[in-house]
């Protein structure tokens, strides 16, 4: 009797998964995966016992991420054409507001450090919820997002991950493990689709209202997990500790073919529908990638290449270790030719004693070793280490440094000082490259997502704070962004006050500059002291030095202006013409 034919939706379910596993199969065969496990134990510092290290891929790891991360990073926007001028400056605001509530340097340092274990850093993007956003979902009554509570009435939480906020955007780290992507992809830029493997509780699952097809799942339970690991590299083991969880193992596809993302448990159907991620720029997926391959999509990690020196070294290492262990001072000495007495007199390590030998020669009662350390073995270990800089691209001085076996240079001293070469450079540039193409994402998602009012503050023509009011289509517009990646400079209060002092002192007595303003702004550093230090100034009396019958300077912070308050006597400059065009469309606060 011939097989009954699945119905459509488990057919559907049953082709995905076997694109899924085919995907599985070409990142086993052309990858490192099989090791990633192996140098995450390196970084760690998990070695066997038996093994002395040095560990440089943790070493090499920890150097390489502060050169290639930004400390604060930044975006700077500019407009293709000049009446979309303050529309760049609304969209640049607002852009460096979401980098720092979505904590976008964390994801980028921990996809940096993917990428040195296993050769590819990926990072997921979304809008509203981590497990996929549906616009009719988006908001409840309370504010909050629909699908980060559950279906129930007691509207208990299903989501957890404090980066993800209702209504903003945001990028997460995701593991190299999770991500699936198409036999035979070269590229992330000509991605048919990405599969992500997700482990939520089961119990999650059902009660999230995005999902259908729940009420048969079975869940797995970790205790089971742990037994398939060997054969499912997917499996977690830090879920291993609680075995009473029931987790439901999720297959998430971004399909860019027609636009989809599709759910998929145990070959059943949970969700399919338009993605809405999916605008001009692309799957809302970026990788970093610091070593391409030239022909496969699984780059090739930088432990990697350095592992078999790095093993090399533990065993040269390793070595000394034991040739140091047997080469201290030993000595023979004849049967009975020492009473014990005189041993712990010869073992008590004080000056002087009197050994007494019962022998007719103390040569031949006690004899020396004195054995020694080869000293090939430093060398072969300083070999190794050598290689190892190489084939990264570091230098001893780009360790923080300097050589031993010369006098300290300024060209030496200046290669400490900067710590960078252009192989550093270039992965720094791709970590540029890779927060330029997450910006302009979550650019396109505020554009189509943000129908509602939103306020924003942005610096006017009079270099004053200015609250502007616009939804996401109204800073749309008909134009490019050019987004260049910046890194932003921490101030402390000491950095503040210096900077301050050093503006004082280049436009003291400027005569386009408003000395009381400038007064008022170097007085502000020593408002910690005493707070009524500020009010030392008595702005209606004109700037300190201005000569008498002159017109004081108009200033900005308590003339009829964009910062005024005060009303005192003066005019401010008139601002543009497009600025005032711009706040009359956007509205201004």
């Amino acid at each position: 009797m011939a097989k009954s034919k699945k119905p459509d939706k488990d057919q559907f379910a049953s082709d995905w998964m076997t694109q899924i596993k085919a995907g599985v199969e070409y990142r086993k065969k052309y990858s490192t995966r099989d090791n990633w496990e192996k140098y995450r134990r390196y970084y760690r510092g998990q070695w066997a016992d038996q093994i002395v290290p040095i560990n440089k891929i943790f070493s090499y790891g920890r150097m390489l991420i502060p050169k290639v991360y930004f400390r604060a990073p930044r975006v700077s926007v500019t407009a293709s054409h000049p009446e979309l001028f303050w529309h760049a400056k609304v969209v640049e605001a607002l852009d460096n507001l979401c980098i720092q509530q979505m904590m976008l340097k964390y994801t980028l340092k921990s996809a940096s450090l993917d990428t040195f274990l296993c050769g590819i850093g990926p990072i997921k993007l979304g809008y509203d919820s981590e497990f996929g956003y549906l616009p009719e979902q988006s908001f409840d009554e309370s504010g909050e997002t629909a699908s980060q509570v559950s279906s129930t009435e007691h509207g208990e939480r299903i989501e957890y991950h404090q980066n993800v906020k209702p209504g903003y955007p945001w990028a997460l780290r995701t593991r190299p493990e999770d991500v699936i992507v198409p036999w035979g992809s070269e590229s992330q830029f000509n991605l048919p689709w990405v599969a992500h493997y997700i482990l939520r509780p089961l119990d999650d699952v059902k009660q999230d209202p995005k999902y259908q097809n729940t009420a048969h799942l079975q869940g797995t339970r970790t205790s089971t997990m742990i037994e398939e690991m060997r054969s499912q590299s997917s499996f977690r083991p830090r879920y291993s500790k609680d075995k009473g969880t029931l987790l439901c193992e999720l297959w998430e596809i971004r399909d860019a073919k027609t636009k989809q993302v599709i759910v998929i448990a145990e070959e059943q159907l949970l969700m399919s529908a338009i993605d809405e991620l999916q605008t001009g720029e692309g799957l809302p997926w970026e990788f970093v990638n610091f070593n391409p391959d030239p022909e496969y999509f699984w780059a090739i990690p930088d432990a990697h290449i350095i592992s078999p020196q790095q093993e090399e070294l533990n065993e040269v290492v390793t070595q000394t270790s034991r040739h140091r262990a047997i080469a201290l001072l030993k000595f023979l000495y004849k049967r009975g030719a020492l009473k014990q007495e005189e041993l712990d007199k010869f073992l008590s390590g004080e000056v002087g004693p009197g050994v007494a030998v019962d022998d007719d020669s103390i040569a031949s009662a006690i004899q020396t070793l004195q054995p020694h350390i080869p000293p090939e073995l430093y060398r072969d270990a300083q070999a190794q280490i050598q290689a190892m800089r190489e084939e990264l691209g570091f230098s001893q001085n780009q360790e923080g440094s300097f050589s031993p076996y010369h006098g300290k240079t300024a060209s030496e001293s200046m290669i400490v000082a900067e710590a960078s070469e252009s192989r550093v450079d270039e992965r720094k540039d791709i970590i540029a490259d890779v927060l330029v193409r997450i910006i302009r994402k979550w650019n396109q998602f505020l554009f189509k997502f943000w129908n509602e009012k939103k306020v924003i503050q942005i610096i006017s023509p009079q270099q004053g704070p200015v609250w502007v009011e616009f939804t996401g289509d109204e800073v749309k517009g008909d134009y490019m962004l050019n987004i260049d990646a910046d890194s932003g400079m921490p101030i402390s209060r000491a950095m503040k006050m210096q900077m301050g002092t050093e503006m004082f002192k280049a436009f003291n007595g400027d005569p386009l500059t408003d000395q009381v303003l400038l007064r008022q702004i170097a007085l502000e550093n020593y408002s910690i002291i005493d707070p009524r230090i500020p009010q030392l100034i008595q702005p209606q009396q004109g700037a300190p030095g201005q000569e008498e019958g002159t017109e004081r300077q108009p200033d900005p912070a308590y003339d009829k202006g964009s910062g005024g308050g005060r009303g005192r006597k003066g005019s401010s400059p008139e601002q543009p013409e497009e600025f005032e065009s711009f706040k009359n469309r956007m509205g201004q606060q």
